[in-house]
């Protein structure tokens, strides 16, 4: 079980049909999927869940979720950026017990080579939705199925 997971916050949100917004407003979406990872966090028993958004598209009024910390990139930065930058700064020694959750090779490359065990979206989805987030991670390796991300290399 890790102590901390890093989430992809576009991404992931994109990946999962029950969240992904298709011409449903973004931020229902976002607040959604936000409620959802709190309390899947909180049921997995997990310290500190980040999850990572590109852009400040955030409503500074909406309630957030406990446990749950909330970052918006600035215009220059991606949340792909943003999510390597916390493995490689105030993750760094913690890679060991910290999740990166993400379907994006982009991300999950690098975070492997840092150490941290990177997670597809869809399955880190089924695992903490059914409750099985103890259960092992493939932390080496190209991605496959619907862990790739489908853009070309």
């Amino acid at each position: 079980m890790p102590d901390a997971v890093l989430v992809d916050g576009y991404n992931v949100l994109h990946a999962i049909p029950r969240f992904a917004p298709r011409g449903r407003d973004v931020a229902e979406a976002r607040e959604a999927f936000e409620r959802w990872l709190a309390t899947a966090a909180a049921r997995q028993r997990v310290a500190e869940t980040v999850i990572v958004w590109d852009g400040r598209h955030g409503s500074a009024s909406a309630p957030r979720p406990q446990r749950l910390r909330i970052l918006y990139t600035d215009a220059t930065k991606t949340a792909d950026e943003r999510i390597l930058e916390l493995c490689r700064g105030p993750y760094a020694g913690r890679a060991a017990t910290t999740w990166g959750v993400s379907s994006d090779r982009e991300v999950q490359g690098p975070a492997r080579q840092l150490g941290f065990t990177a997670i597809g979206a869809m399955t880190f989805y089924r695992r903490w939705s059914s409750g099985g987030g103890a259960r092992r991670v493939r932390t080496a390796g190209p991605p496959t199925g619907s862990e790739a991300d489908p853009r070309p290399p």
